[in-house]
């Protein structure tokens, strides 16, 4: 039986890997983004929660002003097997 997941998906012209998206988590240090209320979502890695657009825009090494955050990036952070939840 193989992974429920895939290793990397596309995003906007840059690779978003699973192994990218775990590092640069380990590496984000502020929870500032939690108050928020622009943020509706959190990427959940360990337990730990995340803000998926910030966790993925340093993944991919592009910055947050140049791909959509919500669902289109959420769809793609599932697709690496990471959870998605509701803020």
């Amino acid at each position: 039986m193989g992974k429920d997941y895939l290793d990397k998906v596309p995003l906007r012209g840059a690779t978003l890997t699973r192994k990218a998206v775990i590092a640069a988590a380990k590496k984000h240090k502020s929870d500032d983004w939690k108050a928020a209320k622009s943020q509706k979502f959190v990427l959940v890695i360990d337990g730990k929660e995340y803000p998926p657009k910030k966790i993925a825009s340093a993944a991919a090494g592009i910055p947050v002003s140049q791909f959509s955050g919500g669902e289109e990036l959420n769809s793609k952070l599932r697709r690496l097997g990471f959870e998605i939840r509701a803020k």
